[in-house]
């Protein structure tokens, strides 16, 4: 498996392998489609400090023994993940093509060397709407359908709502030990929501806040996206990435970005 216009490093082309042959072993022969997202179809993929975001696609919903047996063949304790985490969720393909404002999907699990399983059985992903456009336009097939095949356009009305409301969700979460630990993500995800809303164009975090910094300096940004890059591990100040998440939030309610 090598998806084209992705180079994948032989670790992670080989986990992802795995991956894939486990959900199609759980779902038998009923699974459509794999997607590689975020970091890897970016290619700003970092095995120190990234995660692997694998979306799959059923032909049909889970039942509850299938999900157990996915979130067993999943797990870091049985299959080790090459990087920093693998973030896996799997959607029925009818929910897909005829996409809610909230999606709803089967299966989901957070698994990786520094933390415990985080599985999730199923229901309303908040946050779905965002993802789901990001592989519409961005993911890399790793097996079956492409995702433009499956996913149905969303209205760009609800990914600029799902923006703000990310932006705010993050707020609540700087300094969490398992969301943000460091406060880049409130600060990087502020800045993709800020080019999203000005121009339209949903794009990864990081680019998000490279085109910040092309309008404006600011010297939380060049910390976040300098941090990202370098995988640190020290915590941006709280008070300064708190100020500029609302600074975004303002500008959002101003209309002037």
């Amino acid at each position: 498996m090598q998806p084209h216009g992705v180079v994948m490093e032989g670790v992670v082309r080989d986990y992802l392998d795995m991956v894939v042959a486990a959900a199609r072993d759980v779902v038998a022969g009923k699974l459509a489609a794999t997607w590689a997202v975020g970091s890897l179809a970016t290619g700003e993929l970092d095995l120190r400090c990234s995660d692997l975001d694998v979306i799959a696609v059923s032909a049909r919903p889970l039942d509850a023994g299938e999900r157990t047996s996915l979130a067993h063949r999943l797990s870091h304790s049985r299959l080790e993940c090459p990087a920093h985490g693998l973030d896996f969720i799997l959607y029925a393909e009818s929910e897909l093509r005829s996409l809610r404002r909230t999606p709803c999907y089967e299966f989901s699990i957070s698994t990786g060397p520094d933390w415990q399983d985080d599985v999730g059985a199923g229901g309303l992903y908040a946050g779905g709407i965002l993802d789901l456009e990001l592989a519409r336009t961005r993911g890399v097939t790793l097996a079956g359908v492409t995702p433009g095949q499956v996913i149905a356009p969303v209205p760009m009305s609800w990914i600029r709502e799902e923006a703000v409301n990310s932006v705010r969700w993050h707020k609540t979460r700087i300094h969490d030990s398992f969301h943000d630990p460091f406060g880049t993500n409130a600060v990087l995800n502020a800045c993709r929501a800020s080019r999203l809303l000005r121009t339209g164009e949903l794009v990864s975090k990081s680019e998000g806040a490279r085109w910040r910094l092309s309008q404006q300096p600011e010297e939380v940004v060049v910390a976040a996206l300098q941090a990202r890059g370098q995988c640190g591990r020290e915590r941006l100040d709280y008070a300064m990435v708190l100020g500029f998440v609302d600074k975004v939030l303002a500008e959002v309610a101003k209309d002037t970005i």
